[in-house]
């Protein structure tokens, strides 16, 4: 089929005025779509490509796309977004890897984008696409950190409609083979690509081929990936295995992500799983919280006694993870472990049980911030409110939306 092509690219630049044409445009770019169409359940690539337009070589600042340190912001509407985290989302967060290209007068960089790894277009239908890229650039043997600050940059906007056509799984079956095949490849970007694939899109038939992943430390990330978007009962189960059998590590990675998919399933079987693990790993860690709050998500309100014995774990942020994963449990048993919580003499268990009510109930008992406790009528008012509404009060999950009412005054 052939290629479409960027059919409007806006460019902002602001330069150095150590630039010999500080008017003059230093790179040029555009986008372009791999196909004009796919076919449900194919892998959709968006590539972006950045030339040296200048007289110079240009230092350019370059991270994985779909990082939140990128500079690239997505939309596509129509999709859903794996990452979208509801209406409680806090903000992005943690480390992101970067490099700098430089691009001498002249040459290009290019980055090939996985669509799928953001967005579910397993679907047949037609998608808006909106592309916006802040590439941050300087010259080669100019102040490092003056990129690194946004201070220099280009932008460049891109537009299009992505269109999948319905298809049956014999139609998928010699591309994937030809992935299969790509994982053998002497070439690191050729096999990362082609594990990058077959996990994001993940066909029933490639699930031998996930399953083998978990044993090749380099593809094993790709590997748990790809049981949690298979979404079948032996990928759960090989799921739930891989952290049974996993040693415990407060490396972020591989097995933080596995607890974190083992509790999306929402399967209360994995609760024991989960909490096994999380004692496996040392009381104030990131391991540790990660595997109790996900055996609130797995388990529901039949995990609720199991948390409540967690609250009397040694470390206080065994504790607070314990409060988070009540809330997530979405259940009404949970909300009067929370009121009671709201008397603790530790204030990051009583305010985090605060937001927990806040988010099952969709009701505010008061106004605190991040460093105090609720104030001493929150517990009054809170208790008072459940003996007369808890029976009736709805109760809401944490992704679900809604205007929060502030309770009855004293």
């Amino acid at each position: 089929m052939n290629v479409r092509r960027n059919c409007a690219v806006f460019l902002l630049g602001v330069v150095w005025a150590s630039f010999p044409l500080r008017a003059a445009t230093q790179l040029d770019g555009g986008f372009t779509l791999s196909k004009a169409a796919y076919l449900a359940g194919e892998p959709v690539f968006l590539s972006f490509t950045v030339k040296n337009v200048s007289t110079r070589p240009i230092l350019i600042r370059t991270a994985s796309p779909l990082s939140f340190c990128s500079g690239y912001h997505f939309e596509l509407k129509g999709a859903r977004d794996r990452e979208a985290t509801g209406c409680r989302q806090t903000g992005a967060g943690g480390s992101c890897a970067s490099s700098d290209a430089v691009l001498t007068p002249g040459k290009s960089h290019t980055d090939r984008i996985l669509l799928n790894a953001r967005y579910d277009l397993r679907q047949s239908g037609s998608y808006s696409l909106h592309v916006t890229y802040r590439l941050s650039y300087g010259p080669e043997d100019g102040d490092p950190s003056a990129h690194l600050l946004n201070k220099h940059f280009q932008e460049f906007q891109y537009q299009s409609t992505i269109m999948i056509e319905p298809s049956q799984t014999a139609d998928l079956e010699p591309e994937f083979v030809q992935y299969e095949q790509a994982l053998g490849s002497a070439d690191m970007q050729t096999k990362l690509e082609a594990a990058e694939v077959i996990a994001y899109l993940a066909p029933e038939a490639e699930e031998a081929t996930i399953l083998k992943m978990l044993d090749v430390p380099l593809l094993q990330s790709y590997g748990v990936e790809g049981l949690r978007n298979l979404g079948t009962p032996s990928a759960h189960r090989a799921l739930a295995n891989f952290v049974k059998d996993s040693p415990p590590t407060n490396v972020v990675g591989v097995y933080q992500d596995a607890l974190r998919y083992l509790g999306e399933i929402g399967d209360g079987g994995d609760v024991s799983v989960l909490l096994d693990a999380a004692h496996a790993n040392a009381a104030d860690s990131i391991s540790r919280m990660l595997a109790i709050e996900s055996a609130g998500s797995a388990g529901g309100s039949a995990a609720v006694p199991a948390l409540v014995a967690e609250l009397k774990g040694s470390s206080v942020d065994t504790r607070q993870a314990a409060v988070r994963a009540l809330y997530l449990t979405g259940s009404r048993e949970a909300v009067p472990v929370l009121i009671d919580l709201l008397r603790s003499p530790e204030w990051r268990v009583s305010l985090t049980a605060e937001y927990g009510l806040e988010v099952l109930t969709h009701r505010s008992g008061s106004k605190t911030n991040s460093m105090n406790p609720p104030p001493p009528d929150a517990y009054t008012k809170w208790n008072q409110w459940w003996r007369a509404s808890g029976s009736t009060a709805t109760i809401f999950k944490s992704d679900q939306c809604g205007e929060v009412v502030p309770l009855p005054s004293l």
